[in-house]
């Protein structure tokens, strides 16, 4: 790693190749990535079998950063921090003043804010959300890509390059630069090889050194040749996804599974080398730490060659279960005629704790996915999730999502967080409603709008040219990713407190509408007071019906607010002339950040506290059982918004004894509709336990909602929201 005067040294050396460039967008990322590049990669080290790590300094330039921010970017605390260092010089400390004055307003986040109209400033929230009350929230981050790196591995690096050399005339600002990327690609793999060269020769151990030279002859294959092999597809493939910024690994058993099942059958490698090989590819995507990412994507009933990619996927999970780590988010896609080996694989792995795979069923998602993005069926069929279960088209989309809204907050400002309670001026729970939608459009729309205005600085500031590399058609355009590039440029926004609001609706019809047992004025002191002194109408909204029970009172509420608000988001593609604008009702551990301020709900939850996962029943509500909760569950429709996450959580029992019990479970669920499914398996009490003495549940792993933790990780908000569920 690099000492202080080091990381200024190379933050002066980027910003200075930046300001030498700034005439021209294409060149100047083409040379800040070769910059950047030639100090960010790290050494390999001695159990490594693939090449591959970098590091990140507080200025640089990535699609998606550490520092929670998107494309060109400068932490300014970060820098701050610098200058504690007392072993600084003069020059050096003068040279992080001179570094946070030149980027005052280059990064690419504040040429974002700069377009935000007066409403977007009033409304939406910029300060930190972990803090502040707020209803919707902007994001700064390009991520969500799902490239396919076939077309590197048929063509290779020197046939990328070939490929702009031909296409040059059409844009050549923009070739030149696919041209220049690629040749840094290739620099890195032969710097690599001298590196592992060099350790060659300093080597005593027989076996390290066989490994050594062919992790050697590896690099220098790729950097001038088509992969031949298993070992070399997954090294270049990877790099790839490094440079490029992004955290997710695509549909690993197409694009690998026939190197992989080639060099099985011909003895090139046996099943426990490439096991051997998975191994060190996951340790490498385990320290990049990304913990919301990390998807590799198996199964789908469109696959290309069934049975090598099936070869591919079996040891893939395998893999997990051996390393049994929170990444990478193995997501199988599951469908109706699939092989049956494979998925009772999937369920063998899970039910040892790892949590993976998810399970996504094809059977629903894929009409699903045609309905919400207004997709031909055979172009939906290439969905793939990605981070915490957003879908995008494999490499013909990006649907970043740069925005959050808290549904639960919104509410909470009608009713007493705002400047009036809407509840005294609407007569009837008709027009209380529509006046909530109608609040909750016009955040909407501001958000549509960000997301717009994201996209539009990125195309002006950069072509992101790892992405537009791959992705299908920028290349065959000329154009960059978000400049026209891509096929369908889309959007999301993540949605929270989505049951909450449900419920808290569902009471507020019952007692002040309908039965009047609670006036618009006490409702607002209850609620405004965290039911202190108000504990009778407290118990009498937690008494109140509760989606998941499989109740038609609350779930067709919960079923009427995802199909509205779903609609308003959909419909607000056009205004922000988007090819889809979709929701995204999943969790990240948002759930319990945004709980943390928003006070006390209509549904009887105190204030400032978690609130529900996803679209699942609020913790401990769901008192009916599982099939109740699972026929809850597949009411809500999948074909109007971008993915939705389920949690469940089972006994060991579940999968030993009962796993019969528990397929029939999940077969039916899947085919009532169900779309997917994220499965937690351990002993009931263990969380309790592990709160008690962490120290002996070290590698108990849990899934919080779109990603997987280990439980003694967490906060301890996250992990009380966690105890609230029910284990069946």
């Amino acid at each position: 790693m690099f000492t202080n005067s080091e990381k200024i040294q190379h933050m002066m050396h980027f910003t200075k190749t930046y300001e030498e460039n700034s005439h021209n967008i294409y060149l100047r990322e083409a040379r800040c990535l070769e910059a950047q590049f030639s100090y960010l990669m790290l050494p390999i080290r001695s159990e490594d079998l693939f090449v591959g790590r970098k590091t990140e300094l507080p200025i640089g330039f990535w699609a998606q950063n550490s520092y929670g921010t998107v494309g060109y970017y400068c932490d300014v605390p970060s820098l701050l921090a610098l200058k504690e260092d007392t072993a600084l010089s003069e020059k050096e400390l003068l040279s992080i003043d001179y570094l946070i004055q030149f980027w005052k307003g280059k990064t690419t986040d504040e040429k974002i804010r700069a377009q935000y109209t007066p409403d977007q400033n009033k409304y939406l929230s910029h300060g930190d959300f972990e803090i502040e009350a707020g209803i919707g929230w902007p994001l700064y981050r390009m991520s969500g890509a799902q490239m396919n790196p076939e077309k590197l591995l048929n063509k290779g690096i020197c046939g990328i390059i070939e490929e702009a050399e031909k296409l040059r005339s059409g844009n050549p600002d923009f070739y030149d630069a696919v041209k220049s990327a690629m040749q840094t690609l290739q620099t890195i793999c032969l710097r690599y090889r001298q590196e592992i060269l060099n350790q060659k020769d300093l080597c005593k151990d027989t076996q390290r050194l066989k490994e050594l030279s062919n992790m050697a002859d590896n690099l220098e294959e790729i950097a001038y040749r088509t992969p031949k092999s298993f070992w070399q597809a997954a090294q270049l493939s990877y790099l790839f996804y490094l440079l490029s910024g992004t955290y997710n690994y695509g549909r690993m058993d197409e694009y690998l599974g026939s190197y992989y099942t080639h060099d099985l059958d011909t003895g090139t490698i046996t099943e426990e080398w490439g096991l051997s090989l998975l191994t060190s590819l996951w340790k490498l995507i385990i320290e990049r730490n990304n913990i919301f990412d990390g998807r590799i994507i198996l199964g789908g009933k469109d696959r290309k060659n069934l049975e090598y990619a099936d070869r591919f996927a079996l040891a893939a999970m395998e893999t997990s279960r051996r390393t049994k780590d929170i990444l990478p988010q193995l997501t199988l896609r599951c469908y109706t005629g699939m092989n049956e080996t494979v998925y009772q694989k999937a369920l063998e792995v899970i039910g040892e704790g790892t949590t993976f795979p998810m399970l996504y069923n094809d059977d629903v998602n894929i009409p699903a996915v045609a309905n919400a993005f207004n997709l031909p069926t055979d172009i939906a069929q290439e969905y793939v999730p990605f981070g915490c279960g957003e879908y995008v088209i494999y490499n013909k989309s990006f649907g970043t999502p740069s925005g959050a809204i808290n549904f639960l907050q919104g509410l909470n400002a009608m009713l007493y967080d705002g400047e009036k309670n809407y509840l005294e001026e609407c007569p009837d729970f008709e027009s209380f409603y529509a006046a909530y939608l109608s609040d909750m459009q016009h955040i909407i729309e501001l958000l549509a709008l960000q997301e717009r205005q994201e996209y539009d600085v990125c195309a002006a500031d950069a072509p992101y040219l790892f992405f537009s590399i791959l992705f299908d058609d920028c290349l065959e355009r000329g154009k960059p990713v978000f400049d026209g590039g891509v096929r369908y440029l889309e959007g999301t926004l993540e949605g929270y407190g989505n049951t909450n609001t449900a419920d808290s609706l569902t009471a507020i019809r019952k007692y002040v509408y309908e039965e009047k047992l609670i006036t618009p004025q006490t409702m607002a002191e209850a609620l405004k007071h965290n039911f202190e002194g108000y504990e009778e109408i407290r118990t009498m909204l937690l008494a109140a019906p509760k989606y998941g029970n499989d109740d038609d009172t609350a779930d067709s509420m919960a079923v009427r607010f995802h199909e509205d608000i779903s609609n308003i988001i959909r419909n607000s593609a056009r205004k922000a002339d988007l090819h889809s604008y979709l929701m995204v009702v999943i969790n990240n551990h948002m759930n319990t950040t945004f709980g943390m301020t928003t006070g006390a709900s209509a549904d009887g939850r105190p204030g400032y506290s978690y609130m529900a996962n996803a679209n699942n029943p609020t913790g401990g509500c769901d008192t009916n059982g599982i099939t109740a909760m699972l026929n809850s569950l597949v009411k809500l429709t999948p074909s109007l918004h971008a993915g939705s996450v389920q949690n469940m959580r089972f006994s060991k029992e579940m999968f030993t004894r009962l796993l019969p019990k528990t397929k029939g479970l999940l077969a039916a669920y899947f085919k009532n509709g169900g779309a997917q499914t994220m499965i937690t398996v351990l002993n009931r009490g263990d969380l309790e336990r592990a709160m008690e003495e962490p120290e002996k549940y070290q590698n108990l792993i849990v899934r919080v909602g779109g990603f997987s933790a280990r439980f003694v990780e967490l906060s301890h908000n996250d992990q009380k929201e966690l105890l609230s569920r029910n284990t069946y």
